[in-house]
């Protein structure tokens, strides 16, 4: 291997640093770029180390430590800033936020036929019949070329509804209102978890795929016993490259501006599911130079479309070498099935419900459970069929090496089914084989589970803002108020018995509530729920920055602030380890540094220190910034 002076003497510097041996003649060998001073650096080392300053030279940490030791590292064109007794902390890292959707929350301004989705008005739909002519009128406003896919979107708002898009409407009628072009219809739940399409679009997918889909499923039939349209995973991951077709030029600035968002908030780092045209996005951006957030992906496509799980076929050598290639803005987390369950009313449970939580609790009255081999569908309505391709996937994965992560897994059924398969893949390929995987949400989670999941060595991804300010009113209502306190987003339990925990937020609430909330569990009325999950600022530091960034598989170069990782961190306007608990959800960060460079600065801030204008760093704030949704432009993009 071999050792180039630059990082030999990087590596003498960290040593002589890290054993006190600062001396101004050895750091002098080689100034800092960046020097921060006169702070607080929450390190989020080891030991939680906590030091005055810190160095950074190019796109690493240099060195961290104590004004004096630190400043002697300063050379003619180092810039010195000093903090003013501001805390400084590691770029927060994300395990799951759903940031490709920047093209609905950014681009509303875009026309349907530029965002590929054509938006059904719910609230004007009393039949079936009132839905078909929102379709024609779209059909005849837009050219669309015979052979083309068409997805239409959209949310029933009540059972009647509901009943409208489950029960009454199916393939056929679709198909009556166009012969020439496959259509998808949304049901009012994420497209990865099942579309209703027309039999043109039906027809094409069973011509190509039709005994893999005979025995996997999942799909719907009539009375007849053939297929009505509605189709559940894996069959409807065969629809999804049909769905995400949109231009790069389109969505990669409207990413730009999401991204700007997040680095107000001090997010540097986000791990997301990312379908081909959203990938495409990020690649149109990382290509000029304009990606500025680091990006760790879900693939979403190979799972349903890979066909022979064999050992084998070919593909599964492309995916492993996918799976560990990438750089330090944009690599693969995950190759797998995105769901495992529903969410709210489809999240799979072994509860008994008591309650109502949304319109949909009819059509699943225990989730979409398919881990389950003894899924198929919605009860009454699903076909049969022999496989379980969500089993036989992770067992394939086990074997080939692919990471099990980025997966949506909500209930407590869910979970438990996970685990046992896990257990199963790793006697049969080994323990290594699964540590690491990941489970995302910790919507319910059984304590009987936490011990089984820290022998295996995996991740449990939570997201406590969402689990008490949103699903604990649906959970309370549906099945009781004790297993809010006992199964959602239990994280100091789990980490109490060893589980590796780590946080998201899944939504676009700005960050700090969510940390708050890990450590106070109040909900927004101020009520408290599961008190005895309540973490410490230390532990609640660590599982947004190194523990996740360890679920990122990046744990040696991002997640804390140690000489030699990647210069990622974010100035405070508070002290995160003193203010009182109630205002964490206040802080507002005044600076954000991805990989050595100053991206964004707070407006307060920059006027501050009015000689710090970096070039390309964004002068704004949170709330200015995120005025900008629905503002986003696209020229020549069709439509």
């Amino acid at each position: 291997m071999k050792i180039y002076r630059h990082d030999l003497l990087v590596c003498t510097i960290s040593l002589a640093l890290s054993l006190g041996w600062g001396s101004a003649s050895l750091i002098a060998q080689q100034p800092a770029d960046v020097i921060f001073h006169n702070g607080k650096i929450l390190t989020v080392d080891g030991n939680f180390t906590i030091a005055q300053a810190i160095a950074i030279r190019g796109n690493q940490v240099a060195a961290v430590g104590q004004n004096a030791q630190i400043l002697a590292m300063r050379g003619s064109d180092t810039q010195v800033i000093d903090l003013r007794g501001r805390t400084v902390i590691p770029g927060l890292v994300d395990t799951h936020r759903h940031i490709y959707g920047a093209a609905e929350s950014y681009g509303t301004n875009l026309t349907p036929h530029q965002r590929r989705r054509y938006p059904l008005d719910w609230r004007a739909v009393r039949t079936k019949d009132d839905l078909l002519n929102q379709i024609k009128t779209y059909l005849g406003r837009y050219d669309f070329q015979p052979g083309q896919w068409i997805y239409f979107t959209g949310n029933p708002q009540n059972k009647d509804q509901a009943r409208i898009l489950f029960d009454e409407l199916n393939k056929t009628d679709l198909g009556s209102v166009t012969p020439d072009n496959p259509i998808l219809l949304g049901l009012g739940i994420p497209d990865f978890n099942g579309f209703l399409a027309n039999a043109k679009a039906m027809d094409m997918i069973f011509t190509q795929h039709g005994d893999f889909i005979r025995k996997y499923g999942r799909y719907w039939i009539d009375k007849a016993g053939q297929p009505d349209g509605h189709v559940e995973p894996p069959a409807s991951r065969l629809f999804l490259p049909f769905t995400y077709d949109r231009p790069a030029e389109m969505l990669g600035p409207l990413y730009k501006m999401e991204h700007e968002e997040l680095h107000s908030m001090g997010v540097t780092t986000v791990g997301t599911r990312l379908p081909k045209d959203a990938t495409a996005g990020y690649e149109w951006l990382h290509a000029r130079g304009e990606l500025k957030l680091r990006l760790g992906k879900g693939m979403v496509e190979p799972f349903g479309n890979v066909t022979d799980l064999s050992p084998g076929n070919p593909e599964f050598k492309t995916l492993k070498a996918q799976m560990t290639g990438g750089d330090d803005f944009l690599w693969v987390t995950g190759i797998g099935p995105t769901a495992v369950d529903g969410q709210n009313s489809r999240a799979c449970t072994d509860l008994k419900r008591e309650g109502e939580w949304t319109q949909l609790d009819s059509w699943f009255p225990v989730g979409q459970c398919h881990t389950d081999t003894e899924y198929k569908g919605a009860p009454a309505r699903a076909a049969n069929i022999s496989g379980n391709y969500f089993r036989d996937w992770l067992f394939a994965s086990g074997r080939e090496g692919l990471r099990f992560a980025n997966v949506h897994v909500s209930g407590d059924r869910a979970v438990a089914q996970l685990l046992t398969i896990f257990e199963q893949v790793a006697q049969q390929h080994g323990p290594e084989s699964v540590r690491n995987w990941g489970l995302d949400h910790c919507v319910l989670v059984n304590p009987r589970d936490f011990e089984r999941a820290a022998r295996l060595g995996i991740f449990m991804s939570c997201f406590p803002g969402r689990s008490i300010n949103g699903e604990n009113e649906g959970i309370a209502r549906a099945y009781g108020e004790q297993y809010v306190h006992e199964m959602a987003s239990p994280m100091k339990s789990m980490i109490d018995k060893g589980v590796r925990v780590v946080f998201e937020s899944d939504t676009n609430v700005y960050e700090w509530v969510d940390i708050e909330v890990m450590i106070n569990r109040k909900d927004k009325n101020g009520k408290v729920w599961g008190p005895q999950e309540m973490l410490d600022r230390p532990t609640a530091l660590r599982t947004i920055t190194q523990w996740a960034a360890d679920y990122m598989l990046k744990g040696d170069k991002l997640g804390s602030l140690t000489a030699g990782k990647l210069a990622d961190l974010v100035v405070l306007d508070k002290d995160y380890m003193t203010i009182p608990v109630d205002q964490i959800s206040e802080i507002v960060p005044q600076l954000t540094m991805v990989d050595g460079e100053i991206v964004y600065m707070q407006t307060g801030f920059a006027t501050e220190y009015g000689s710090l204008r970096p070039a390309g760093a964004i002068v704004s704030t949170y709330q200015e910034l995120i005025q900008r949704r629905g503002q986003g432009r696209c020229d020549g993009c069709g439509g």
